[in-house]
């Protein structure tokens, strides 16, 4: 649409109409009014839709290859000075890789050349009380529910495999959150060289009014316009404080709730070892759980 022409149109806009010929001879007008319409088009008239994304995490970075494939004009603005390798695996459930496929299949080859298959082998939850690391491949039983001499095995085990084959979809797995980062970086500057702009985070934004767009303010002072603006600046995003009156980092008087989060109570420890364990071979992850409390084990590749 044409809400992001200079200045200087945009007010000839507002006084006359814009007329376009259509393949039968008939001329159509495009009025200040349509150009709110106009948003919901895939290009601006004359130009790419012009996209701001506020961090360049996993979501901004596959939101802006996204985008770039679809011909819009992307721009990450990032709050770290240098992309650095930080951060462990993540799961890829089969709906996720199906959408990477989607998006781009050489993005999905690459991150397949990075990843570990555990949606092949057993996964579920197992009893984190009487587990006694043993491994069996026994039938799901509840026998040792009610039976205190029972060892403890599997509560279910979840047909990763099965569903993946029923629909179609790759087998879920893990892939280090640093080598997709780097993929996703690597595939987005094939086609904009210059999309991320690091060191220089959004700190908040005015909205323009409908179809004209967003001013973005950026932590050295400077202001990028943009057609659309995303947030995907993390749970303390700064995008979405403004959006909804949050104050960033700002805890409630009890400390349950910070910037709109509440606490669920559960706090995350995690970490890496390479340990031998008897049933690496036949398992992807185990929830070991118990009260108030559970423990996930799951195979990261390399021995992990």
């Amino acid at each position: 649409s044409l809400s992001s022409l200079s200045s200087s149109s945009s007010s000839r806009l507002e006084a006359t109409t814009t007329t376009t010929s259509t393949s039968t001879g008939i001329s159509s007008a495009i009025t200040k009014e349509d150009l709110g319409e106009l948003l919901s088009l895939p290009a601006r008239q004359g130009r790419p839709l012009r996209v701001a994304i506020a961090g360049g995490g996993v979501g901004g970075l596959t939101t802006a290859l996204c985008m770039l494939k679809k011909g819009f004009d992307v721009t990450v603005y990032e709050k770290t000075a240098a992309f650095a390798r930080f951060g462990g695996p993540i799961q890829f459930a089969s709906n996720a890789l199906s959408v990477l496929k989607e998006i781009d299949d050489e993005l999905f080859n690459r991150v397949m050349d990075k990843f570990t298959f555990t949606g092949t082998r057993a996964c579920g939850i197992k009893d984190g009380l009487r587990a006694d690391g043993t491994f069996r491949m026994t039938e799901d039983s509840l026998d040792y529910v009610l039976n205190p001499d029972a060892p403890a095995d599997w509560f279910v085990k979840f047909p990763l495999k099965g569903c993946a084959d029923l629909f179609g979809l790759p087998y879920t797995g893990v892939v280090d959150r640093p080598d997709l980062q780097e993929i996703l970086i690597d595939e987005c500057r094939k086609l904009k060289p210059d999309f991320i702009q690091n060191g220089n985070p959004v700190v908040s934004y005015e909205t323009l009014g409908k179809g004209e767009g967003v001013t973005v303010n950026l932590e050295d002072g400077s202001t990028a316009d943009a057609d659309v603006l995303v947030g995907s600046d993390g749970i303390w995003s700064a995008v979405r404080a403004q959006m909804y009156g949050e104050e960033i980092r700002k805890s409630s008087g009890n400390l349950q709730r910070r910037q709109g989060c509440t606490y669920s109570g559960y706090t995350v420890f995690a970490g890496e070892t390479v340990i031998k364990t008897p049933d690496y071979y036949e398992t992807g992850y185990k929830v070991y759980i118990g009260p108030k409390r559970y423990f996930v084990t799951s195979d990261v590749g390399d021995g992990r």
